[in-house]
């Protein structure tokens, strides 16, 4: 970016640049003009936008599964190239998508929908039932709170709501899933002729010239790959000032200045009742019955009895109704609004209604919000300020290595001096990225880039996270160039051992099929002139894997050959064959089970209902303005 305005904004071309630029200033002020752009979306469709901390947490989510699934086969670094990042963005555009068109539509998710789906989840169940406090535990194992999960949950349901009423609006007929179980039960009947290619190997002889040749005409296959090892210099906010402290006095003073930090939320022990609607009880008569057991307990009634023998929590209930200690976003707004709106232990709610039911719920005690001593506060109150510092203090070295770069990009020397920072090196790494510094996709971009790799510059200065940026230069350039051939000698004799072989093979293959005749008559004779034999397979099926998939693919390419066997040379694994196609037999739909005709079905429903979607988000990003800043991915 750098080099390009020292390149561009020059003489009669910049005044030109600049004077265009301040006509929408002029107009408008800088800052609506700004706002066109937001400095933190890393995409804009239509009137949203996604943050880069959106997709950077998105993004991270993704490869931490990706992980978990693959395990030892996960490629860390492949995951995280330019293309991969923007396909993973591309993806989250097109939920965005679908979410803005369903909201459109005036489709909306119910708090009973959210709560049917939350009941069917077996970590939110203790046995078998969906349990408040197994659900609050789980999220809060998790880092969430019943409102954010809730909350994410309903925007992942909005934007499945289409896709899902576009699969249930396909029809698929009984003829189609004939028709699908006939093509995918078909079988093939044929004689074949093997023709290993490794029978030749004796008879090829491969010379030091045969060798020679290979490698001329074939050098960009034993080329290495271009890589460079990279100096930088390296600024992190958490590098700098380690030995920073303050006073026991100023401590403190930050301590009483800011005493309302250090204290707890306020925490209140509650029992509830919880009736539920169902088949048998409508929301109606759920509370009305809630209603009743509130007048039973103003009556007097046992709270623990009445829970015991009432309530649809079965967790809570055998506990008297006993929910425990509960903090502010522990529970759905509701039923919080009507527990903070308690005065006293003993209190009663009116009923309550949340997703999961109607509620009474009883204030139990009050903890008042607990205060950090000053002993307690006191490493955190020096961690922040030593972290405020240097925060501030990186602004300004930062701000400062942009200007050092300006003006000399010849060198990290000055930075280096200027900054008090160490120059480190990187190992060799190829354009797939290397480890340490060189896993990141902005620094591998920048080694290979004209200003860096061609002109030997210093790089623009690279922000890799929050309060961490780095400055490369090439330190060493190992261009892609020809291994030398004694190193792969060998490979080539393997390489032209193989093909020659294989096209020998290839060649009987054609000797056999023309001696066979075209109907394959004389294919056991043929096969018998050169001390081969003929295979008969009687029923060859597409999943008939073991003969090499990519020769049962081109198997059933062939056309059926009706009363009159047809002859053919097809590749098999390391070989070639001669396949007389006798008879192709379709699948028998009446034979096939219920679940095979459910599982055809489903396969037809799946790949029109994905051509449906894709249809749709085609028109959806046809309609809609999708702005991606890619300097942000």
């Amino acid at each position: 970016m750098l080099q390009a305005i020292r390149d561009r904004v020059t003489g009669i071309v910049a005044i030109f640049v600049l004077g265009l630029l301040a006509v929408p200033f002029l107009f408008f002020g800088m800052e609506s003009y700004m706002r066109a752009v937001p400095q933190d979306a890393v995409a804009v469709v239509g009137d949203d936008e996604i943050s880069t901390s959106e997709f950077q947490t998105e993004f991270a989510r993704h490869r931490a599964d990706l992980r978990q699934r693959l395990g030892d086969d996960y490629d860390d670094i492949a995951t995280n190239q330019p293309t991969y990042r923007r396909e993973f963005l591309e993806s989250m555009i097109d939920e965005l998508l679908l979410r803005q068109h369903t909201e459109k539509l005036g489709l909306v998710v119910s708090d009973r929908a959210i709560a049917d789906i939350l009941r069917e989840v077996p970590q939110f169940q203790v046995d078998g039932r969906f349990s408040p406090e197994a659900y609050r535990m789980a999220l809060s194992a998790a880092g969430q709170t019943p409102r954010s999960f809730e909350r994410d949950l309903r925007e992942d349901v909005l934007s499945r709501m289409v896709p899902g009423a576009l699969a249930d609006s396909v029809v698929v007929t009984e003829t189609e899933i004939d028709r699908h179980i006939s093509l995918q039960n078909q079988t093939r009947r044929v004689a074949l002729v093997d023709i290993p290619a490794d029978r030749f190997h004796d008879a090829i002889e491969i010379s030091d010239a045969d060798v020679e040749a290979y490698y001329q005409d074939n050098l960009e296959a034993f080329t290495t790959e271009e890589q460079v090892a990279l100096a930088y210099v390296e600024l992190r906010a958490d590098d700098l000032l380690t030995d920073a402290t303050l006073d026991e006095a100023e401590l403190r003073r930050r301590y009483e200045a800011a005493r309302q930090r250090y204290l707890t939320p306020e925490a209140r022990r509650a029992s509830h009742i919880l009736i539920e609607t169902t088949d048998e009880r409508d929301d109606l008569a759920a509370q009305q019955l809630a209603a009743e057991l509130r007048g039973r307990l103003e009556e007097g009634e046992d709270f623990a009895e009445l829970a015991a023998e009432y309530s649809d929590d079965f967790v809570s209930r055998d506990a008297g109704g006993d929910l425990g200690w509960i903090e502010p976003d522990d529970m759905v707004d509701a039923f919080e609004d009507a527990l903070y709106g308690l005065d006293e232990a003993g209190d009663l709610s009116e009923p309550v209604e949340t997703r999961f039911g109607w509620h009474v719920i009883r204030l139990d005690e009050i903890r008042p919000p607990q205060g950090m001593s000053f002993e307690e506060a006191r490493e955190e109150i020096l961690d922040e300020y030593i972290e405020r510092q240097r925060e501030d203090l990186y602004i300004e070295l930062s701000e400062r290595m942009v200007d050092i770069v300006f003006a000399d990009d010849s060198s990290l020397d000055p930075l280096a001096e200027d900054l008090d920072l160490e120059i480190r090196y990187t190992e060799p790494f190829t354009r797939a990225g290397g480890e340490g510094v060189a896993s990141d996709s902005q620094v591998v971009d920048a080694a290979f880039s004209d200003l860096v790799l061609l002109d030997g510059a210093v790089s623009d200065p690279i922000e890799l996270g929050r309060n961490h940026m780095i400055a490369v230069k090439v330190h060493e350039h190992f261009p892609a160039e020809p291994r030398p051939l004694a190193e792969v000698e060998e490979e080539i004799r393997t390489r032209i051992l193989q093909e020659r072989a294989a096209e020998m093979a290839r060649e009987m293959a054609r000797a056999i099929a023309d001696a066979a005749g075209g109907d394959g008559s004389e294919l056991a004779a043929a096969a018998e002139a050169e001390d081969l034999a003929v295979e008969e397979l009687e029923s060859v099926g597409r999943n008939d894997f073991q003969h090499g998939p990519d020769f049962i693919q081109q198997l059933f390419r062939l056309a059926d050959p009706g009363d009159t066997p047809q002859v053919h040379v097809l590749p098999r694994a390391d070989s070639y064959a001669v396949v007389r196609l006798d008879a192709v037999r379709s699948g028998d739909p009446a034979t096939a089970s219920d679940p095979e005709r459910q599982m055809a079905r489903q396969q037809i429903q799946f790949s029109r209902m994905n051509h449906e979607i894709a249809g749709l988000i085609e028109w959806l990003r046809e309609d809609t303005r999708i702005r991606v800043v890619e300097d942000r991915l």
